[in-house]
């Protein structure tokens, strides 16, 4: 999904009078170039959610009450999470589990990829073992995965063959991997409402991961196109290892 590359601003919808209404430039354009080269890799496209309205209207990646100040705005956001919801239950559907990834753009000083699952820096910065006995599983989006995976959750969340590990071993950068660690001055995204609402924190089959993608990784054609290619091989096998099944 994609909840704020929207360019639509309708004079009858008033702007939002508070929190965050910048755009993610290329985000949609991005979520695009994933679609296709995972329908180009493994046969079969992904749902694909994308929020035409504009940030200055609503905010669907907030809950309603703080998104959408206005009726119209309002209607947008409860359209884009029941479309979310209708994905998620064609996914459920035909498979036990599933994967959801929210698509954002970031402007942070390190151009790599931070990948969100509701835990804080902190939490990324314990040791496996700690990582491993605590409940930080529990308290992640990908909280139904760990329990299905058979690696531990430090793997799963930063090892070889988590998310950021695989991209990292493709030319993309991301944190948390085995060489990205998020220091304590250092800005991050863990993940927001979308993630916390559609993701396996609180229960259900289907996880949950927000993706804040820099520039360098998002703003060209190529540059799009080599993270969607990083990131649709990269699923694949993560989905071999921890989900145990097969995308193809």
């Amino acid at each position: 999904s994609v909840p704020h590359d929207g360019a639509l601003l309708p004079s009858d919808i008033p702007d939002r009078t508070s929190g965050v209404t910048v755009r993610d430039t290329h985000a949609r354009a991005l979520a695009e170039a994933i679609r296709d080269a995972l329908l180009a890799r493994c046969g079969r496209a992904p749902h694909l959610v994308v929020c035409e309205l504009s940030r200055r209207k609503v905010d669907c990646n907030r809950a309603l009450a703080e998104g959408a100040e206005d009726p119209k705005a309002a209607r947008t956001w409860r359209e884009y999470h029941d479309a979310i919801d209708a994905a998620e239950q064609a996914v459920l559907t035909r498979s036990p589990h599933g994967l959801y990834l929210d698509i954002h753009a970031h402007g942070h000083p390190k151009k790599r990829l931070e990948i969100g699952y509701l835990l804080k820096p902190a939490d990324l910065r314990l040791p496996d073992a700690s990582l491993d006995a605590d409940d930080a599983a529990a308290r992640s989006s990908i909280r139904a995965l760990s329990r299905r995976t058979p690696a531990r959750f430090s793997e799963l969340l930063r090892g070889e063959t988590s998310l950021g590990g695989l991209l990292g071993a493709r030319g993309v950068a991301a944190v948390p991997s085995p060489t990205e660690v998020v220091a304590p001055d250092e800005p991050y995204f863990n993940g927001a409402y979308d993630i916390a609402a559609h993701g396996s924190r609180d229960g259900g089959r289907l996880d949950g991961v927000q993706l804040e993608v820099p520039g360098p990784q998002r703003d060209t054609p190529e540059h799009r196109a080599a993270t969607a290619r990083a990131l649709a091989e990269s699923l694949e096998v993560y989905f071999e290892r921890h989900f145990r099944t097969t995308l193809r």
